[in-house]
């Protein structure tokens, strides 16, 4: 299953907070992650990215074993 643009940007907000918040940290509601400066919010979006881009890789191999 591939995610629409809107859906992944919405993915990225949801586990960047969420891996922000693993780190002790809370961000009001409504603020962007993706349009931090902060280095420690920046790098919360770099890991939702690269879980994301982990998922599909893992999920294009798995499509491809079954065809």
């Amino acid at each position: 299953m591939k995610l629409g643009y809107f859906q992944k940007d919405v993915l990225i907000e949801k586990l960047a907070k969420k891996f922000y918040a693993i780190q002790g940290c809370v961000v009001r509601e409504g603020y962007r992650m993706q349009s931090a400066t902060h280095p420690a919010e920046r790098a919360c979006v770099a890991m939702a990215l690269f879980a994301i881009q982990e998922f599909e890789s893992i999920e294009d191999e798995c499509s491809d074993e079954e065809d």
